[in-house]
């Protein structure tokens, strides 16, 4: 009989391993192989090397299995989904326009109009610039005026009193300002019409004394020439400045002059 202990045949056979000797060394192979994948882990190509094109089939192996290659799958506009989570669709447009709502714009105009009173010229102006066009418009406009929201009658009336009275500008400075803010013509005449020359004589008058009285220190040929150019800048007059500055200077004590300035 043979010693199966052995660990060689006489006849050249292979050495016989027990079993539980086979199972140690298969585990030690995989442990190994374990503990080199750990270390090393996987190996991915870096940014600057060239991937290695496949080695050409011969015609021994052209029937044999291939691996089976990667798909890449083409993503179009219809499977992309927006961050509001709306799916843009192949028949819609990816850049939509923004509509406009006709309650946003008129809630814009009234905070607009609690801040400042507008003219119903430049209540259309302000709705076109948030983007509402058409009959939408002037159904907003007649609606604000019913509402007395905005009234170009009440809007002139204070303004000429404010800019005649409170600023001390002549009719023809008020009647700019009022066109200026887009208030139609018969309007400003009827605004206009509540000053009359001798209001508006009146109101320089007032002006340019106390103007005068800030001068005092200056001699009378400065003094007219600057009480000039400041009614003229508001507008009135050459004829009315004429009177009012020689009226001023008749009434100026005569030892009020004081050093000449040019």
């Amino acid at each position: 009989m043979r010693d199966l202990s052995s660990g060689s045949d006489e006849a050249g056979l292979a050495p016989v391993r027990y079993l539980s000797e086979a199972r140690s060394a298969s585990s030690g192979v995989e442990r190994s192989s374990a503990r080199s994948a750990r270390t090393t882990g996987p190996r991915f190509p870096q940014a600057d090397e060239t991937p290695r094109a496949a080695a050409p089939r011969s015609p021994d192996t052209a029937d044999e299995p291939r691996e089976a290659e990667p798909v890449t799958a083409e993503v179009s506009d219809a499977t992309i989904t927006s961050f509001s989570g709306i799916s843009l669709g192949a028949d819609e447009p990816a850049n939509e326009p923004e509509v406009v709502e006709r309650a946003v714009v008129e809630q814009r105009v009234l905070r607009a109009l609690s801040r400042k009173a507008l003219s119903e010229k430049e209540v259309r102006a302000l709705i076109a610039e948030n983007g509402l066009e058409g009959p939408e418009v002037e159904e907003i406009v007649d609606r604000l005026t019913d509402l007395r929201y905005v009234d170009d009658r009440t809007l002139a009336e204070e303004l000429t009193r404010r800019l005649s009275e409170g600023k001390g500008q002549s009719k023809s400075a008020v009647g700019r300002a009022l066109s200026a803010r887009g208030i139609p013509g018969d309007i400003v005449s009827e605004a206009l019409d509540e000053i009359d020359d001798g209001e508006e004589r009146r109101v320089a008058f007032e002006i340019a004394e106390k103007r005068a009285r800030q001068m005092g220190s200056l001699d009378a040929q400065t003094l007219e020439r600057r009480l000039s150019g400041f009614l003229a800048r508001r507008g009135y007059p050459g004829g009315l400045v004429r009177d009012i500055v020689s009226d001023i200077a008749k009434r100026r004590p005569s030892g009020a002059a004081g050093p000449r300035f040019r």
